[in-house]
């Protein structure tokens, strides 16, 4: 067998290829920063007036948006707070 080139040369006697100006060995990992939080780990949400609503801050909303004759809505989600704030409670 004959190498034809200078990497194929440098993986055949160290079980490290080169690429681009990283060397990388052989099951190197690819790095990824996965995403690990979304909406539902967290209890704040920001409302179409731009203003942050913890959830303590969006049951007192909910109970005045329910004694002015509001429905019932279902749980604490952006869209219920904007139901909520466009009512002007």
């Amino acid at each position: 067998m004959r190498i034809k080139n200078f990497n194929e040369f440098n993986e055949s006697i160290s079980g490290w290829e080169l690429i681009g100006q990283n060397t990388m060995g052989p099951n190197y990992p690819e790095q990824k920063l996965p995403v690990s939080l979304s909406q539902s780990d967290t209890q704040i949400l920001m409302g179409e007036d731009g203003e942050f609503y913890t959830y303590d801050d969006y049951q007192d909303l909910y109970q005045s948006y329910l004694k002015d004759g509001g429905g019932p809505l279902d749980g604490f989600t952006k869209k219920n707070l904007d139901i909520i704030l466009s009512r002007g409670i």
